[in-house]
């Protein structure tokens, strides 16, 4: 072999070797940020992040100039862009994606990633793009999302994406897949701890947690407040260090763990710090998934505080209706019912900024004195006061007890707070405040009526469109006005002189309301 051949193969040699070298290098690069780019997906805590990393890493490494992430809503079959990088973000929101057709279909039956090309007719318009490889996220089997990615970028110009480019995105897919499984599987354990604290925390039932050897494990704050303890004290400590004195809750809670049945006690007593508190407790076993005694519950209810809340009760609510209430239990059941109710909204007028002009305490001391006289006049016509808003008050009539007056007697309570008010700005003037001013609303119709929450804490309340228009009807009226709906009208006494006036305008509704007005008539000097 002559000089110059021998030469040029050994340049030849070399090239190839650097090439070699190259690619080698490339694909120790390519290797590298995908160790990187899984290290980095499994420590992400939330979706958004995931994806976003997902997008942008993947887009690095196969120089992708453009990419998105779709992932399917929880509550219907349409894929969101969770994720998207260097597109027309609002042009995309406004395409619907599903598995009905397109690339979605093909994935959803396949659950593989492919190189998109003609026959798969892609909307590339959509993307601005014509090169894309598209890559399934699976879960448990099912489709729940697709990475895509868009126009390989080379020194040549936009390329199509190659077999080795669909392995490495797929890689990365796969490790996303697995990332999405866990994210959700930590969201949904937070979700559910968090649930079950704030149900037991919320709750007015004390609850102590027994285990198979005597340890409590668990305690809520109602129970800490009655045993008055924190809860460091509390969990793992034997019970009969926790309620040294309570001998009678000792055999109670060794009987139950003989007899393995609830046990329930009206108006025991026990003495977990120097006071004694009367409460009525219930001891129950607990089983494992095999039926397996594993430990004991006990729940107690604080008869002080419950009586404590009866006598609260009949300050807010006439004293005939809660007696009556107190003879029916049926009536305090948890749940609603749809029914003909009346609804009132009284609204002090001009308030915020006649309250400026105050001290926090002058508006304590008038906004008391004030719903206190109206209060008086709601439970004279046996209304029931829902609650004070600011200083708004919302009463019904019809519920939780109906009466054949309901209606009139919320019209009869309106007219009266326009007296009860006229005396009560004439106090006030005479010590140097403005007078108060109102606007009233009522409104009849059906509404959904009952005890919303758990049987340890409830909330009686009304809901509905018949409660809205009552308010919208409310903040219509002017100062010395009341403004009731045709339904009002048709089931009140003539010797109310209400006045039919142009329909309003009010939100939520397509059309005008009819409305009838009724003028108080000030007293001087209020």
């Amino acid at each position: 072999m002559n000089g110059p051949s021998k030469s040029k193969s050994i340049e030849d040699l070399e090239n190839q070797l650097l090439l070699k070298n190259k690619d080698l290098t490339e694909k120790y690069l390519e290797l590298e940020t995908l160790l990187d780019l899984t290290n980095t997906i499994n420590s992400l805590d939330d979706l958004d992040s995931l994806f976003f990393n997902v997008l942008t890493l993947s887009s690095s490494i196969l120089n992708s100039s453009k990419g998105i992430v779709l992932i399917k809503n929880e509550v219907s079959n349409i894929f969101d862009p969770i994720s998207v990088f260097n597109l027309n973000e609002e042009k995309i929101k406004k395409q619907i994606f599903n598995t009905r057709s397109g690339f979605l279909k093909i994935l959803n039956k396949e659950k593989k990633s492919f190189i998109v090309s003609k026959e798969h007719k892609f909307n590339h318009e959509l993307f601005d793009s014509n090169y894309s490889i598209v890559c399934p996220i699976i879960n448990g089997k099912k489709l729940v999302g697709a990475i895509i990615i868009f126009d390989k970028e080379t020194r040549q110009g936009v390329r199509d994406f190659n077999k080795n480019d669909l392995k490495l995105l797929d890689s990365i897919t796969i490790q996303a897949s697995f990332a999405y499984q866990n994210i959700r599987l930590l969201e949904s354990l937070k979700k559910s701890n968090e649930l079950n604290e704030n149900v037991m925390s919320s709750i007015t039932t004390g609850i102590i947690g027994i285990n198979l050897f005597g340890e409590i494990e668990f305690v809520n704050k109602e129970a800490l407040r009655l045993i008055k303890k924190e809860k460091e004290e509390v969990v793992g400590n034997h019970y009969l260090i926790i309620f040294e004195k309570d001998e009678q809750l000792h055999e109670l809670i060794q009987k139950v763990e003989l007899e393995q049945e609830r046990l329930f006690e009206t108006e025991f007593t026990i003495k977990p710090a120097k006071k004694k508190i009367s409460v009525n407790l219930s001891c129950s076993p607990v089983f494992d998934d095999n039926k397996n005694f594993s430990g004991i519950v006990i729940a107690v209810d604080d008869l002080s505080k419950i009586n404590k809340v009866k006598s609260t009760f009949k300050k807010y609510v006439s004293k005939n209706i809660v007696d009556k209430l107190l003879e029916s239990e049926d009536s305090l059941n948890l749940g609603g019912t749809e029914s003909d109710i009346t609804i009132l909204f009284s609204d002090i007028r001009g308030f915020t900024s006649m309250s400026e002009k105050l001290s926090p305490t002058q508006i304590v001391k008038l906004l008391n004195k004030y719903f206190q006289s109206m209060i008086d006049v709601v439970f004279k016509y046996n209304g029931t006061l829902d609650k004070i808003v600011g200083d708004e008050l919302m009463v019904l009539y019809g519920v939780p007890l109906k009466n054949e007056m309901d209606t009139e007697n919320a019209v009869n309570t309106a007219v009266e707070m326009f007296k009860k008010l006229d005396n009560f700005n004439k106090e006030i003037i005479k010590k140097g405040f403005e007078p108060f001013q109102i606007g009233i609303g009522i409104n009849k119709g059906k509404a959904v009526s009952g005890n919303i929450g758990s049987e340890q804490q409830m909330n009686y309340t009304v809901i509905g469109d018949t409660i809205n228009l009552g308010a919208r009807l409310c903040s219509h009226a002017k100062s010395g006005q009341i403004l009731i709906s045709n339904s009002v009208k048709d089931h009140i006494s003539e010797k109310h002189n209400f006045k039919k006036i142009p329909s309003i305008a009010v939100k939520g509704k397509a059309k005008p309301i009819e409305v009838w007005l009724y003028t108080h008539k000030r007293k001087p000097n209020s």
